[in-house]
């Protein structure tokens, strides 16, 4: 009469089996020596070698500093069903958990690969992707706009600031600052560096609120007042980025105007158009940044 073996014990031998997927030959009474192999190619695994023994007694052989560098556990002394062709065996047994330790890039952090970021996508500001341009590898690569809400708590809207102030000091509200008149994507920055080196908070509001402005946990000017051109860029994404309708719906730029000191770039974000009022109109400021 046939003795069939459990369906149970079956299946525990081929679920075990399963998790091995790296085993050194069985030889009873054999001693691992000088044990090397290539890290294994797959990411978050465990994998487990083992080696016979002659006995319950027998000592298993230290891992190598570097084997327990890599992240190998030591040799452990055991008894295993599975070993000796599945008839059982003592042997010593190490395992690794093997996963690779640079985590590919997404946009959050900072973007790698093109198609890493895409319009509509969180930044590592924690801002909104609203300008994606591949063939940039630095500066404007890619830019993400303050998510709606930035200024919470102190209101949830974009702020209404002026661009320039008259203090009694010095006017910004007509000062002519050199340094201040870039229009294209890539010059909002510097822009608003010479504006907030020329004129303090109460001088320059809107500038400076971009600046002050940490959100993601980045220093202080790390995000800035767009560019006329950066602008228009974001009104083109308006919708993915939420921008403030009501009224007034004009945004600032940190573009000054070339028609004089007194005056400087707007985009309607209700339609689009551009004007250039002069600088102690209120109106909303949204940060944006590049990376």
């Amino acid at each position: 009469m046939k003795t069939r073996t459990p369906f149970r014990v079956l299946l525990a031998s081929v679920m075990t089996l399963a998790l091995l997927p790296m085993l050194s030959s069985f030889a009873p009474g054999g001693q691992v020596g000088g044990f090397t192999t290539a890290a294994p190619a797959a990411a978050n695994k465990i994998w487990y070698q083992s080696v016979g023994r002659s006995s319950n007694a027998a000592p298993c052989q230290e891992s190598t500093g570097a084997e327990l560098a890599e992240g190998w556990t030591n040799w452990a002394p055991s008894w295993e069903q599975w070993a000796n062709d599945r008839q059982g065996g003592f042997v010593c047994s190490r395992q690794i958990t093997w996963a690779h330790d640079t985590p590919p890039l997404t946009c959050a952090t900072g973007g790698g690969a093109p198609g890493t970021c895409v319009i509509g996508a969180r930044g590592p500001g924690g801002g909104i992707v609203f300008y994606v341009n591949e063939s940039n590898s630095t500066g404007a690569r890619y830019m993400e706009a303050a998510p709606s809400g930035w200024n919470a708590p102190a209101t949830s809207d974009d702020p209404i600031l002026g661009w320039g102030v008259n203090t009694g000091g010095t006017d910004c509200s007509s000062l002519d600052i050199t340094g201040a008149v870039g229009t294209a994507i890539g010059t909002g920055l510097a822009n608003t560096t010479a504006i907030t080196t020329r004129c303090t908070l109460a001088q320059a509001p809107a500038a400076w609120a971009a600046r002050s402005y940490t959100g993601g946990g980045l220093s202080v000017g790390s995000w800035f007042l767009a560019s006329l051109g950066e602008l228009n860029a974001l009104y083109g994404q308006r919708t993915v980025v939420s921008a403030d309708l009501s009224a007034p719906p004009e945004y600032w730029s940190s573009s000054q105007s070339v028609a004089g000191g007194n005056l400087a770039s707007t985009v309607n974000f209700f339609d689009g158009t551009g004007l250039e009022p002069t600088k102690v109109n209120l109106l909303r400021v949204r940060p944006v940044r590049a990376f």
